[in-house]
C-alpha cells in the first residue's frame, strides 16, 4: 500500500500512521471514553505503534463496615490507579454508583455487596474482589519480635504483629538511613522477616475506614563485642586505662598517689596500685577487682585503709559499703533504701590520711561525725564509721533543691579559718549553690536519746537540713 499526501508527496508508513491518528479518532477515543494505549513495535526498519489492552492493578481486598443507614468502604490502593469506581450489585449486575473517588475509602448512604474497581486514562481493571467484612475499631494489638530484639550484624530477625478493624497495613523498615516500605501479608496477624546490619527500626502503619490510621514502631539493636571500646581512639598522650579492654563508668575514677580505683558497667570495682621502675614510666598493675550486687555511680572514697563506696542496683535501691583495702576482705555494707544513691560518701571528723579531721569548730559545737549517704530523693542518712550503723535521725534536702541530687556534695572546712565562716556542705541544684550546714552530734545524740520520750514515728522522720545561703554559679 502506499501513502499520498495532499499534492501528491509519497509518504513512509511511518508518517501515514501518525497522519491516520491526527485525522481519524480511533488514536484518540477507545472503548467507554477512555483513551487507547500503543506499543511500539519495530517491524523491519520501521517503528509502529501497536494498540494494547493498559489496566492499573487490581485492588487487593475491599473492606466494608455497616453503620446504621451507612456502609463504610476502604479497600488497598493501587498503584496505578488515578481513581476509583465504586460498584453495588442491584440484585441482578453490577452498577457503579460512585463513578470517580480520588481516595481508597468512602462513606457510602445505603447497604449491600460492594466492588471497587482501580482506574486511569486508558481503562479500569477487569477483576475486582469482593467486600470482605470488618469487625470492631481499628487497633494495633501487638508489634514484636520473635525471640531476643538484639540479635547480630547480619543475621535475621522475625517481626510479627496482630490487628483489630484493619483495612490496609504497611510495614515500613529503617536501616542505614534508608527506609523501605513492605505490604503487610495479613491485616489481622502476620510475620515478616528481614535481614539486619545495623541498628535499625520497624514502623508499622494500620489503616481503618474513613482515613483512620494508627502506627507503632519497634528499634532492633544488633549485638556488638563491646560498643563502648569500639569507638576508641588512641592519641599522643599516655592512656594507661585504654589497653584494659574494660568499660569504665568515667565517673567512677578515683587516683590518689600510688592508688588507681574505678568501676564498669559490668557490676565491678577495680583497684590497681602504681608502679615504678627506674627510668620507666608508671604501670598500674591490678591488685583486685571486686563483684558487686549493683553498680557504684561516683568515685569510692579511701581513708584508714577502708574503702567506701556507695552502690545502687537494679531496682533503685540504694546502700553504702565498706572494704577492706589490702585485700577486699571484710566487706560491709548497710541494708537497702529504697532510694539511688548516685554520689560519693562523704566522710566527716575522721582521722585518716585521706579524709578531713575536724577540729573545735567556730561555733564551739562538734559536727556530726559518720559516713554520710547522700540519696537521690534529698535523703541524708549518716552512718557509723566502724560498722555502718545508720543514726536514728536522718535528714533531709528536699524542701531546699529543684533537681535531684546526682552530684557529690563539696565539704568545706575553712582551713584558714576566716571568721564567720563554718564548716558546711556545698550542694550544687542546677546553676545554683547550696551552702548546707553540718548537723551538729548534739542533735543527733539529742535524738537518740530521746526513744523512750518519742514515738517511732518522730524517729523515722527526717529532719529539715539547715540552708545557711544561696549562690549563682
Amino acid at each position: 500500500m502506499k501513502f499520498f499526501f495532499q499534492g501528491g508527496k509519497k509518504l513512509s508508513p511511518l508518517c501515514a500512521l501518525i497522519s491516520m491518528c491526527i485525522f481519524y479518532p480511533l488514536c484518540s477515543n477507545a472503548s467507554e471514553g477512555f483513551e487507547q494505549a500503543y506499543k511500539p513495535v519495530m517491524v523491519g526498519n520501521v517503528r509502529i505503534f501497536r494498540p494494547i489492552k493498559l489496566r492499573p492493578d487490581t485492588v487487593v481486598k475491599l473492606s466494608s463496615q455497616v453503620d446504621g443507614e451507612y456502609t463504610n468502604l476502604a479497600w488497598t490502593p493501587s498503584r496505578q490507579a488515578k481513581y476509583y469506581q465504586i460498584l453495588k450489585f442491584d440484585g441482578q449486575t453490577w452498577q457503579v454508583v460512585v463513578p470517580s473517588t480520588t481516595a481508597s475509602y468512602y462513606r457510602y448512604h445505603g447497604t449491600g455487596s460492594f466492588r471497587v474497581v482501580a482506574c486511569h486514562r486508558y481503562g479500569c481493571s477487569s477483576d475486582s474482589p469482593d467486600n470482605t467484612k470488618v469487625e470492631g475499631g481499628l487497633a494495633i494489638k501487638a508489634l514484636y519480635t520473635e525471640g531476643d530484639s538484639a540479635v547480630m550484624a547480619g543475621s535475621t530477625i522475625r517481626v510479627g504483629w496482630q490487628l483489630s478493624g484493619a483495612t490496609n497495613a504497611v510495614i515500613h523498615y529503617s536501616q542505614n538511613g534508608v527506609s523501605n516500605a513492605f505490604q503487610a501479608s495479613s491485616f489481622t496477624k502476620g510475620t515478616r522477616t528481614f535481614y539486619v546490619h545495623s541498628n535499625s527500626s520497624v514502623t508499622l502503619t494500620a489503616y481503618g475506614f474513613n482515613g483512620a490510621s494508627e502506627s507503632t514502631s519497634i528499634n532492633i539493636a544488633t549485638l556488638r563485642e563491646n560498643p563502648f571500646l569500639s569507638k576508641r581512639i588512641q592519641s599522643e598522650y599516655k592512656q594507661p586505662l585504654f589497653d584494659l579492654n574494660l568499660d569504665i563508668i568515667e565517673r567512677t575514677i578515683f587516683q590518689n598517689e600510688h592508688h588507681l580505683f574505678f568501676s564498669t558497667h559490668d557490676g565491678k570495682l577495680y583497684f590497681f596500685r602504681a608502679h615504678k621502675e627506674l627510668d620507666s614510666p608508671v604501670s598500674w598493675h591490678q591488685e583486685w577487682s571486686l563483684t558487686l550486687d549493683g553498680v557504684v555511680n561516683s568515685a569510692p572514697t579511701i581513708t584508714e585503709h577502708y574503702l567506701y563506696f556507695n552502690e545502687t542496683n537494679s531496682n533503685n535501691q540504694g546502700r553504702i559499703c565498706q572494704v577492706r583495702l589490702s585485700d577486699k576482705q571484710l566487706l560491709k555494707c548497710s541494708a537497702y533504701e529504697d532510694d539511688a544513691l548516685l554520689t560519693s560518701p562523704v566522710i566527716v571528723n575522721n582521722d585518716g590520711d585521706y579524709s578531713a579531721k575536724f577540729m573545735d569548730s567556730l561555733s564551739g559545737e562538734q559536727k556530726a561525725a559518720g559516713v554520710y549517704a547522700f540519696y537521690q530523693s534529698g535523703k541524708v542518712k549518716i552512718f557509723d564509721q566502724q560498722g555502718l550503723a545508720p543514726q536514728p535521725q536522718s535528714f533531709t534536702l528536699t524542701e531546699h533543691i529543684e533537681q535531684p541530687v546526682i552530684n557529690t556534695p563539696t565539704l568545706f572546712l575553712n582551713k584558714k579559718n576566716i571568721q564567720g565562716l563554718s564548716e558546711l556542705f556545698l550542694v550544687k541544684d542546677q546553676d545554683q549553690v547550696l551552702g548546707v550546714a553540718i548537723p551538729t552530734s548534739g542533735s543527733v545524740q539529742q535524738q537518740s536519746r530521746s526513744v523512750g520520750v518519742l514515738s517511732l514515728s518522730a524517729l523515722s522522720e527526717s529532719k529539715p537540713m539547715t540552708v545557711l545561703w544561696r549562690g549563682a554559679l
